[in-house]
């Protein structure tokens, strides 16, 4: 299992960023899926080594070429990579995943990173253009949470599920209690989502399922 991803930190602000999160597991590297969610979690660069070259040399649809300042470096996996990964692994021989995030500061507790994020809305990489947003012909699945209904971040959300293929589009649902799974969805009237966070749906004895991804 590898994580992949472009860093930057801003030590004036106090903020970090992580964005074009690259999840990648098996022997091979098909694109099996995109994640929307809220922000990035607590995952850490391992090292200061570049990984561009590597990365570019898997000819991946959706690998966006960074600026000349910019690199891709390996990262840490956090709880809820794994959690998606091992899910993945368990029903995919091997692929990659792109995890898309409303908003691309770091910080593992939602509730700061959301106050944060309104103090520095106006930071040149708080959001992807849509450039960088490639779900190319994979399944996307929405699991922003709740905190996606905010003003600021819905109309993120529905910038992003607007680029989406109406026929791949899911979300990550509840089924009944404590059972959770990844269910085709259609846009409302307004373009929003509602989805669960897997942060929540793979804890506090819940279970996550592929669901209809599988289908």
């Amino acid at each position: 299992m590898q994580c992949f991803a472009r860093w930057e930190k801003d030590d004036e602000a106090g903020v970090y960023f992580r964005d074009q999160t690259i999840l990648q597991f098996g022997n091979n590297w098909d694109f099996l899926a995109s994640f929307i969610l809220l922000n990035p979690g607590s995952a850490l660069p391992l090292n200061d080594a570049s990984k561009t070259d590597y990365l570019r040399s898997k000819e991946l649809p959706f690998f966006v070429e960074p600026e000349d300042w910019e690199k891709y470096v390996e990262f840490s996996i956090d709880r809820l990579m794994l959690d998606v990964l091992k899910l993945f692994s368990a029903n995919f021989d091997g692929g990659t995943i792109r995890l898309y995030n409303l908003f691309n500061l770091k910080n593992q507790d939602s509730g700061e990173a959301v106050v944060q994020f309104k103090e520095n809305m106006k930071h040149k990489k708080m959001f992807a253009s849509d450039s960088e947003i490639k779900f190319c012909n994979a399944p996307v699945i929405v699991a922003s949470g709740g905190n996606a209904k905010d003003p600021a971040l819905k109309e993120q959300l529905i910038r992003h599920i607007k680029m989406a293929p109406s026929s791949n589009l899911f979300a990550l649902t509840k089924q009944e209690p404590k059972k959770f799974q990844f269910t085709k969805v259609k846009r409302n009237t307004s373009g929003f989502v509602e989805s669960y966070h897997p942060s929540y749906t793979f804890k506090y004895g819940n279970s996550t399922e592929i669901g209809e991804l599988r289908t």
